[in-house]
């Protein structure tokens, strides 16, 4: 897979651009605030059909316009098609394949694939569960598109029980008014878990051998799928009774604080070096080369899952890395379309195309 061709139009504080990629390496270089970053965003939401870096999509349009627009020709098998991507204040957020619009987020994720590593990142260890799990739903979210409809019905109905859960603190609602939503969150929960435990096996297998190479073999990475509830060894009947289990041992004290406290919405990948928790022993060196081992994981699987490798964003990470992880990133990329950002040309010496950004204006 291979973005060929992008444009940008009233897009953060890019007034119009138009950029065409090498099918290799690509550098975005310039000072920080130019709009390098804003280039790298736009690309990664036409993987993920949202910002890595604000939730609400209308903090991407320029300030003072009411319309931005992306629009994107990207080839792989087959023959090129276009993506179009159109941000408008009134109308809200609409995406286009081949000038087609497209429905539902579903049919548009996984046809332009993107593996992005930001400095931000880099705290995926040390963070809370929340953003490991983050980055497991958006990694699988592409190669599963019909992921995000479960996501999406899951906190749907979650906010049903919860506005149950807090109803019944002021007056009493009958048990069985939650049974059938909590019936429904049981059978989506048991799809979320064994889909999110399928890719961390598959991470487990090729994780580990890239920590090798960066620590040059003198420690062990493993990860496992952290649940309250799932149990690898489980059939989707026995998971769906162990999650209604959970339900029913842990109402009263839900309804007490009003919210449900056991369910995926808890879950975790566990990270561990040398059979130790990186989140409390690992030194900062060993989790940068935990999470590059995982974001080069993501894009094994990615191009394993479906025979075409993802488009590589590298966002003014180099810089943060020292020079054996960062020659260890560049050779593991070789041969793959790679878009990196950074202030320091010299960085990039090894890149096919180097693209200077100014005040929103990029040029060769």
């Amino acid at each position: 897979m291979q973005l060929d061709h992008i444009e940008l139009r009233s897009f953060r504080n890019i007034g119009s651009c138009s950029v065409e990629w090498s099918p290799k390496n690509n550098a975005l270089v310039g000072e920080n605030g130019q709009g390098k970053t804003n280039l790298a965003e736009a690309v990664y939401l036409l993987a993920c059909g949202k910002s890595f870096r604000t939730p609400h999509w209308r903090d991407l349009l320029t300030h003072g316009c009411d319309r931005a627009e992306i629009i994107a020709t990207v080839s792989g098998e087959g023959l090129p098609f276009q993506l179009k991507m159109v941000l408008d204040r009134r109308e809200g957020k609409a995406i286009y394949k081949n000038g087609c619009r497209l429905q539902k987020l579903s049919e548009f994720l996984g046809l332009f694939r993107a593996v992005l590593f930001c400095p931000e990142h880099l705290s995926l260890i040390k963070d809370g569960p929340g953003k490991r799990r983050s980055f497991l739903d958006g990694a699988i979210c592409q190669l599963r598109p019909y992921f995000a409809s479960l996501l999406n019905e899951c906190r749907q109905i979650e906010a049903q029980r919860a506005a149950l859960l807090k109803l019944s603190m002021k007056r009493a609602v009958p048990r069985e008014q939650f049974l059938p939503w909590e019936e429904r969150l049981c059978r989506v929960s048991v799809k979320i878990a064994s889909l999110r435990a399928d890719y961390v096996r598959l991470l487990s297998e090729l994780a580990p051998p890239h920590y090798e190479g960066i620590s040059s073999l003198r420690e062990r990475l493993s990860l496992r799928y952290e649940s309250d509830v799932y149990r690898e060894n489980m059939s989707p009947e026995e998971m769906e009774k162990a999650y209604l289990l959970a339900l029913e041992e842990s109402f009263e004290a839900d309804r007490k604080y009003g919210f449900t406290q056991k369910g995926i919405h808890r879950d975790d990948l566990e990270i561990l070096i040398d059979s130790f928790p990186a989140r409390g022993f690992a030194s900062q060196g060993q989790q940068r080369s935990a999470v590059l081992s995982l974001k080069l994981a993501e894009g094994e699987i990615s191009e394993k899952m479906t025979r075409r490798s993802p488009v590589y964003l590298l966002d003014d990470v180099l810089s943060e890395l020292d020079e054996s992880r960062r020659r260890y990133v560049t050779q593991g990329l070789s041969g793959k379309q790679v878009i990196l950002t950074g202030t320091d040309k010299e960085d990039f010496s090894f890149v096919q195309k180097t693209i200077y950004v100014k005040g929103g204006v990029f040029s060769l």
